[in-house]
């Protein structure tokens, strides 16, 4: 039995079928075929362009290749609510064989941009070796805030209140607030307050705001200068007018109305002159002066106990301020004892003016005095040296209105800065009144010192001073 089923068992296996391996002919590499994979290219980037407007830019191959895979990129639409962005890159990119990626950068035109939200789409628009993916677009996104020029503008001079105004001014609207810093320079010489940060709302072209000088209660005549610049502008550039320069002038340029009506001269910031104690010379009390952009003005009070009609005045001008220009006079009183009385050590004198400062209908109106004289002569020398007559009737050149009240008489007048040549920062006046019946002799000199000693007196060192705001015609 047991020979019998060995043997059985050795015939059937004898005469079965073969069963195939794992490795059949058909499994294996066929070496007459090309066996190159063709992958899939995507492409990847940044989603913003960075502040130095630059994005990178990926290619991504599915798998590797034993070739080159050639790339050609184009724009492509960018998504709703975006506005285009150029951008520069090369626009056939390769992915050498045996690499799975390659990256470039690409570069945001901004030139000539608005404000907002911008976009840039690349698109991969065929590929050389390669099956394109699904994710064939990338979109770089970019805010541009456009950045515009700030300038700085101001008034000239500070008002009488110590107050100027000032424009800060952008080229252009844009997208974001523009925050600036304002400081003042070291070389100003006065102090103020003021905004320090301004801000120009997002859509806006110019922002207002008021500065305040410091003013000393000791503070001497003169021009001083506060100078205004950016310590830091955010959202700006400096524009052609980085700085603004406001003048104090003081005392402070006023608009004063020739009317016979005296209150504007209450101004405090007036510049007032009053005469010293022991002057000879004592029938003018006070002499106040003031200016704007155009006239000089100047008020004097004086004793007139009887309306003398035909009373005579000569009005001096220094009209550059300066005492080595212009001329010097001899003398100024005809009376005895004085008839050698300097008036000034250094008067500066440009012009001398004559005339009588009373007629029968009151006080002139300064339009048609006798003499207009203008110094021509060499600067230094005696005014008699070299003269010319020059009169105007013009009342824009001069013009004068006074009234008389129990013998005091008052009067303002107000004289053009182009006609007499006051163009500069500062300017002085000296003022005489005359005893006309009694040889012309002196009543009243304006400046004077105190404690006379005949016959050697001198009047002042120069004139009454005024400093001047910035000129226009």
């Amino acid at each position: 039995m047991s020979i019998l089923l060995i043997a059985a068992g050795f015939i059937a296996g004898s005469c079965a079928k073969p069963t195939p391996s794992s490795e059949t002919p058909s499994d294996k590499p066929d070496p007459g075929k090309d066996q190159t994979v063709t992958p899939a290219v995507s492409i990847s980037a940044d989603a913003t362009f960075n502040a130095e407007l630059k994005a990178n830019v990926k290619l991504t191959l599915s798998e590797k290749t034993d070739k080159d895979v050639k790339v050609k990129l184009t724009k492509a639409a960018v998504q709703d609510g975006k506005q285009e962005l150029a951008a520069d890159y090369g626009k056939n990119v390769t992915i050498k064989a045996g690499d799975t990626s390659v990256s470039f950068v690409a570069e945001a035109d901004v030139m000539g941009l608005e404000g907002g939200e911008y976009q840039h789409a690349i698109k991969i628009e065929s590929a050389e070796g390669a099956t394109v993916a699904e994710n064939a677009v990338v979109y770089i996104n970019y805010t541009f805030i456009f950045k515009p020029e700030v300038s700085i503008y101001s008034d000239a001079q500070f008002a009488s209140d110590g107050t100027a105004k000032v424009q800060l001014v952008l080229a252009k609207a844009t997208s974001a607030d523009v925050v600036v810093k304002l400081a003042a320079k070291a070389d100003s010489k006065v102090s103020a307050k003021f905004d320090e940060s301004v801000t120009i709302p997002a859509g806006e072209t110019e922002k207002e705001i008021t500065v305040t000088a410091d003013i000393p209660s000791d503070i001497a005549p003169g021009l001083y200068p506060l100078i205004l610049e950016f310590a830091s502008i955010e959202n700006g550039v400096p524009g052609k007018s980085a700085e603004a320069t406001i003048n104090l002038s003081y005392p402070f340029a006023l608009d004063m109305t020739i009317d016979g009506v005296f209150d504007d001269w209450e101004d405090p910031s007036i510049v007032t002159y009053n005469l010293p104690d022991g002057a000879l010379f004592t029938a003018i009390k006070t002499m106040k002066l003031a200016a704007n952009a155009k006239y000089v003005y100047m008020f004097m009070e004086f004793e007139d106990p009887a309306f003398d009609i035909g009373r005579p005045m000569d009005l001096f001008i220094n009209a550059d301020g300066d005492p080595a220009t212009g001329c010097y006079l001899h003398t100024i009183d005809n009376a005895g004892d004085y008839a050698f009385v300097k008036p000034w050590n250094n008067p500066g004198i440009e012009w001398y003016i004559e005339g009588a400062l009373q007629d029968a209908n009151g006080f002139t109106d300064f339009t048609n005095l006798s003499y207009y004289l203008k110094y021509t002569g060499a600067d230094g020398d005696n005014f008699w040296s070299s003269f010319a007559n020059t009169p105007s009737a013009d009342p824009q050149d001069h013009f004068l209105q006074g009234t008389l009240e129990n013998g005091i008489g008052r009067i303002e007048l107000q004289l053009s800065r182009k006609f007499y040549g006051m163009t500069g920062s500062k300017a002085a006046i000296g003022f005489k009144l005359m005893d006309g019946p009694h040889d012309w002799n002196a009543l009243g000199i304006f400046p004077q010192v105190a404690s006379p000693s005949a016959p050697t007196y001198t009047a002042a060192d120069g004139l009454s001073e005024v400093y001047l705001p910035a000129y226009a015609e």
